[in-house]
């Protein structure tokens, strides 16, 4: 742990001595807590590690280019940048849902606005609008609007000035309102060919660098005066118009547009060093483009533009954008798409009792720790028995902070989650008096009688075995052998898998060791793997191993030949015939196993005294089912175990895996109730005296922890119950991965080996 924890403070110490030099806070002092994370997001995450994917809307309000790189790509880019151009036109709704979709999805906000004002010299409308300024419109309207008189009081130009800011104000605030930030880039490319012996392209720029810079002002003071503190303010640079810039206090983004380069996805290198210099504390970003960079370009000429977005049609699908083009940048691992955004900060929960397990009044607190002080409230959800039990809002002070403390006086199952706006939630679990925890179904008073039946009728059918031999690992050459096993069972399909063993072991020396595959057909983790059935042959002295195929399907074919099972006859397999107990698909699987046990026991090999199953999820609930119908099965190592406690629904939890009561509300209680519990775990584990090691995540909704809680306690043989209370289905990632290892995989690898010994 000391290690890991060194190594993410090198890491965070390493990025934040890359951005010293970049403005800590955005320009707007009273900017809202949305804007400020962007920002931060902006300035620790992506400048100088990635490049956000941007594209324009076509002219208006519109993601037609996004959804464009979307089917060429797979993948939205990053950043949309909406335009204002048409803000007169009536039916186009800027207060549409556009942007608070694209918003919602997890991207990021920008807006141009080609500003339009009046062509005619009297201001008045008759001869149309238009931005381009005479010199720069070649052949469409031009206007002589001067941004001078503009900003003189009382003339007509600074009433059409403030009357449009009025309506744009209006729109901005509508999005404050609904929490987007937005990445504002107004009267981009001022400068022109001014300072090159031409003119400027845009009205804006009409009166020359000094007119502008106050034009750019006073637009900035109007919008925050009246209210608006959700942008991000860009200035678009010409290169040679530093007289143009209005000053680093009034900028946060530096942008560049470049146009008329080949077809070489060059990086804009010299631009990009050339910015870096005269701009030291602003982020700079390719607003513009016809040709887009290259990932390639960028890493090896460290140019990483904060986001680089070409313009639309003709240039965003083109022979240099082609759509071999966009596949190939949406994979880079440089390039951040919209999926990947998390302008959300760094969240760890923790709480007061490593196990996870309280008693009844026993006050749990729950504790946040962040890689900074949050700049906007924190959502706190908290479920009780994975129903919503309240959510409510927080604002830190600091990057700590206590997100919940509860005392509990009934058994209880809580998870609590905590996520900003837009960010991935980090949840944690803990459970109350776990002991109360009850099974949703009573027993069948046949169920024992039922399963006994099928067992003659599978003793009744003889049994038919075929094998092939396996290759086998080069590192147990000579040493253990595996085969490919079939063998002939009741139902519709045999039982299928690899048995391994040692190379000459004596009779009667040797335990059992079952694996059973978790839920799923074409996955890797749901078939039998020759590795995987000879690392269980060596583990312990040695041992009879068999890697259990759930579905009876063939082992050892191609990737086609499981995904045609998982679409065709296999497909969502868990929900068929769930009204029916014989022909349940369940009992098929049951089935299966029970054979293969048996099989297994005649090998001569077998010591006569140990028999362990082991599985996850899926393959757990199989391992609880085998040690429920066969009194043989000594252990039993349960990896969030699914099908516990199908009937938790009827007493207002959530049921164990496949959740059939939750799945099938088209059939009938009755129905569902004649046939559940023959085939649920907390059922058969009271007919068992296994030994019973289990790994329950505190967060996982797919294997409840009340579900599987319910069906140990039922159980009757020795217990080992791991708690873990960040832990989800799946196994954890990130910096969970190594404390994970180290205090839950090792100690049930360990007692594996130690049981087989």
């Amino acid at each position: 742990m000391k290690r890991l924890f060194f190594s993410l403070f090198l890491l965070a110490t390493l990025g934040a001595a890359a951005q010293t030099e970049i403005m800590q806070q955005p320009i707007d002092r009273e900017a809202n807590g949305p804007t400020r994370q962007l920002y931060r997001y902006l300035r620790d995450k992506v400048w100088g590690q990635k490049v956000l994917s941007g594209c324009q809307a076509r002219w208006d309000y519109n993601i037609t280019d996004a959804e464009g790189i979307k089917e060429r790509s797979g993948r939205y880019p990053a950043i949309n940048i909406f335009d204002f151009q048409h803000f007169r036109q009536r039916n186009l709704n800027y207060m549409g849902p556009t942007a608070k979709n694209w918003h919602k999805e997890g991207g990021i906000v920008g807006f141009i606005w080609h500003w339009s004002v009046p062509v005619s010299p009297d201001l008045l409308s008759k001869d149309g609008y238009a931005f381009y300024s005479p010199t720069g419109a070649q052949g469409r309207p031009g206007t002589l609007f001067s941004p001078r008189r503009a900003l003189q009081n009382g003339t007509p130009e600074q009433r059409i000035i403030n009357e449009n800011l009025d309506t744009i104000v209006n729109y901005l605030l509508y999005y404050q309102q609904q929490g987007i930030p937005i990445l504002w880039r107004p009267f981009h490319e001022a400068a022109g060919n001014t300072n090159r012996g031409g003119k400027a392209w845009f009205w804006w720029g009409n009166d020359g660098a000094e007119a502008f810079k106050q034009l750019y002002l006073y637009t900035q003071r109007y919008l925050m005066e009246h209210g608006v503190h959700n942008l991000i303010y860009i200035w678009t640079s010409e290169l040679d118009d530093d007289d143009w810039y209005p000053g680093d206090e009034y900028v946060d983004i530096i942008a560049r547009d470049q146009y008329h380069i080949p077809s070489q996805h060059d990086s804009f290198k010299e631009q990009f060093d050339l910015l870096r210099r005269k701009y030291p504390s602003k982020m700079l970003a390719l607003a513009e483009c016809d040709c887009v960079p290259s990932a390639e370009a960028m890493e090896k000429d460290n140019a990483k533009w904060l986001f680089v977005a070409p313009w639309t049609t003709p240039f965003v699908f083109s022979r240099q954008n082609d759509d071999a083009f966009w596949k190939k940048f949406h994979s880079e691992t440089l390039i951040l798409t919209r999926d990947e955004v998390n302008r959300a900060g760094t969240y760890q929960l923790e709480i007061n009792k490593e196990s996870g397990i309280y008693r009844k009044g026993e006050k749990a607190i729950i504790t946040c720790h962040t890689d900074a002080v949050p700049l906007d409230s924190v959502r706190v959800r908290v479920y009780h028995n994975n129903q919503l039990n309240r959510e409510y809002s927080l604002l830190p002070t600091t990057p700590n902070f206590i997100t919940m403390e509860q005392t509990l006086d009934s058994t209880c199952a809580v998870s609590v989650e905590v996520h900003e706006n837009n960010g991935k939630p980090s949840s944690i679990g803990y459970l109350v008096a776990p002991e109360g925890f009850r099974s949703g179904y009573s027993e069948p008073s046949d169920l024992m009688q039922y399963w006994d039946n099928q067992r003659k009728l599978l003793k009744a059918l003889p049994m038919q075995v075929k094998t092939a031999n396996l290759e086998v690992p080069e590192w147990c050459l000579g040493k253990y052998t595996c085969q490919d096993v079939e063998i002939n069972c009741l139902g519709p399909s045999p039982v299928r898998g690899y048995m391994a063993k040692p190379v000459n072991a004596k009779k009667k020396s040797l335990p059992i060791i079952i694996l059973c595959r978790a839920a799923g057909v074409s996955g890797n983790w749901c078939r039998c793997q020759v590795d995987e059935c000879v690392g269980n042959a060596a583990k312990g002295n040695g041992a009879l191993s068999l890697d259990l195929n759930a579905h009876g399907m063939l082992n050892g074919q191609d990737d086609d030949y499981y995904k045609m099972l998982e679409n065709g006859l296999l497909h969502n397999y868990f929900e068929h015939n769930a009204a029916d107990r014989e022909t349940y698909y369940f009992k098929g699987m049951y089935l299966r196993l029970m054979r293969a046990i048996e099989y297994m026991t005649r090998q001569p090999e077998w010591d006569g005294r140990r028999i362990l199953v082991v599985g996850e999820s899926q393959g757990g609930g199989q391992a609880v089912a085998a040690a429920g119908l066969d009194s043989r099965v000594s252990a039993i190592v349960l990896n969030v175990p699914a099908m516990q406690d199908l009937g938790g629904a009827r007493v207002g939890r959530r049921s164990g895996w496949p959740q059939p009561i939750e799945n099938h509300q088209h059939l009938s209680q009755s129905q569902l109730d004649a046939t559940l519990p023959y085939f649920d775990g907390s059922q058969f584990i009271r007919h068992s005296k296994a030994e019973i090691y289990c790994e329950i995540g505190l967060i996982d909704t797919t294997c409840p922890p009340s579900a599987i809680w319910s069906s140990l306690n039922n159980a009757k043989g020795k217990k080992t119950i791991n708690c873990v209370p960040y832990r989800t289905h799946a196994w954890p990632s990130g910096a969970f991965r190594q404390p994970w290892e180290q205090k839950y995989l090792r100690p049930r690898e360990a007692f594996i080996n130690d049981y087989l010994k």
